[in-house]
C-alpha cells in the first residue's frame, strides 16, 4: 500500500486504536497529523487531545526493531523524570502506550494480506522548535546540547551495566536497530536512498520537469565531498566514546516548546551512529543559515555540562553536517509525498552544492 491512499491509511490506524480501548475510551477519533516516513494521528476523544498513533511504514523495520524503540523510550523516560535540564527547564520524552493485551505493537493486516505494525504514543502539547526564528533557537540548542549529552551518558552507562563481560565488538548491538553509518546513510544502497539518483533526473531540484538540466559540475561536487566525508569518517574511527546508539532525528520538527519545557518526539530513526550525527541532525533543513554556528556554539556549551567534547569530535561537525545534508537530499528525493519534502524541495540541491563547495575548500 503506498502511504499517500489516506482513506486505507485511516482505515487500518482504526483497526489499531480498537487495540487501546482501555487506555483511550471507545469513543477515541483520529486526525492526521504527518505524513512522512510513516502516517501519524491525534488521538482525541471530545476534542481533547489524548495520544498520537503511528502507523508504521512496511518494511522500514522489523517487530523486534520497533520493540527495541519502545524499550529505550521506556528507560529514558525514568531516567528524565529524575532530571532536570540546568536552568529550571523540564524534559519530557512521548511514553508508549500499552495495548489491552499488554504490548508496545500491535499487528493489523489490509484486505490484501498485508501486515502493518502501530504504536501509540502520550501526547505532548507544544510547538516545533522549527517554527521559531533560527535565531530564537539559539538558547533552545544550549539545553538541546546538554538533553543530547544526557542521552548519550545514558546509551553508554546502559552499554557498561549491561555488557560488561562482552567483547567491545558487541556492545551496540545489545538493543536490536539499524546503524547509520556511509553505507546506510549515503552509499549507493542508503536506506533513503541513492542521492546521486537526484543528479541523474533533468530538473534543476534533481525532479523532472523542475528547471533547467543540472549543471555537470554539481555531481562532480557532491562527489567529492562524498569521497571527503568517506575518508574522515575512516579515520575518525567507531570507538566506543564516538559511536553508540542515538536519537539520529533531533531536528526542530520533533522537538516542542511548550513555556520552560522541551519535549522530544519521534525515535523512529534511533540507531547506532556516531553521537556528533544528532548535532548535525539537529541542523536539518537549516545548514545553510548564517546562525548556524551559534546555534552549533550553543549546543556544544550545553553538551559539555553532562558529556565531554574532544578536539577530534570538534573537527568532524561539518562532515556530519554534509553527511546528512546528502542523506536529506535522498530522503527529499524518495519521500515526495511528505508535506516538508515538498517545502524544501525547490533550492535544496542548490543549497547542498553550495555547502559541499565551502566543505572542500576546508577540507579537500
Amino acid at each position: 500500500m503506498i502511504f499517500d491512499e489516506r482513506e486505507r491509511c485511516l482505515e487500518l490506524a482504526g483497526k489499531v486504536l480498537r487495540h487501546y480501548r482501555t487506555a483511550l475510551g471507545k469513543d477515541s477519533s483520529l486526525r492526521l497529523l504527518q505524513l512522512s516516513e510513516n502516517v501519524t494521528y491525534l488521538v482525541e476523544e471530545k476534542a481533547k487531545s489524548r495520544a498520537v498513533l503511528r502507523l508504521c511504514r512496511p518494511g522500514y523495520h522489523t517487530p523486534e526493531e520497533l520493540r527495541a524503540e519502545m524499550l529505550w523510550m521506556e528507560e529514558l523516560g525514568e531516567e528524565f523524570a529524575v532530571w532536570k535540564v540546568s536552568g529550571a527547564v523540564d524534559v519530557k520524552l512521548r511514553q508508549p502506550v500499552s495495548t489491552d493485551e499488554g504490548s508496545y505493537l500491535c499487528a493489523v493486516e489490509d484486505e490484501e494480506g498485508q501486515v502493518y505494525y502501530g504504536t501509540v504514543f502520550t501526547y505532548l502539547p507544544g510547538i516545533p522548535l522549527e517554527e521559531l526564528p533560527a535565531k530564537d533557537q539559539i538558547p533552545w540548542f544550549e539545553k538541546l546540547g546538554e538533553v543530547t549529552a544526557f542521552l548519550h551518558r545514558q546509551t553508554k552507562n546502559q552499554s557498561d551495566r549491561k555488557c560488561s563481560a562482552v567483547e567491545e565488538s558487541d556492545r551496540r548491538e545489545q538493543l536490536s536497530r539499524f546503524h547509520w553509518n556511509y553505507e546506510s546513510m549515503i552509499g549507493r544502497f542508503a536506506l533513503w536512498g541513492d542521492w546521486r539518483r537526484v543528479i541523474q533526473r533533468s530538473g534543476a531540484c534533481g525532479i523532472e520537469g523542475c528547471g533547467p538540466k543540472l549543471p555537470e559540475s554539481f555531481g562532480t561536487v557532491l562527489e567529492r565531498a562524498d569521497s571527503l566525508i568517506a575518508d574522515r569518517l575512516r579515520d575518525y574511527g567507531k570507538g566506543k566514546n564516538r559511536y553508540g546508539l542515538i536519537h539520529g532525528d533531533l531536528r526542530g520538527a520533533n522537538l516542542l516548546v511548550d513555556g520552560n519545557t522541551l519535549g522530544i518526539i519521534d525515535f523512529d530513526d534511533c540507531g547506532y551512529g556516531w553521537y556528533m550525527q544528532d548535532l548535525a541532525a539537529s541542523l536539518s533543513f537549516m545548514e545553510t543559515e548564517e546562525e548556524v554556528p551559534e546555534l552549533i556554539q550553543a549546543w556544544c556549551r550545553g553538551y559539555r555540562k553532562q558529556g565531554t567534547l574532544e578536539q577530534a569530535d570538534m573537527d568532524m561537525t561539518d562532515t556530519f553536517v554534509m553527511m546528512r545534508r546528502l542523506q536529506l537530499l535522498s530522503w527529499i528525493n524518495s519521500r515526495s509525498q511528505a508535506a516538508s519534502a515538498r517545502r524544501y524541495r525547490d533550492d535544496f540541491l542548490e543549497g547542498t552544492v553550495k555547502l559541499a563547495n565551502q566543505y572542500i575548500q576546508i577540507r579537500g
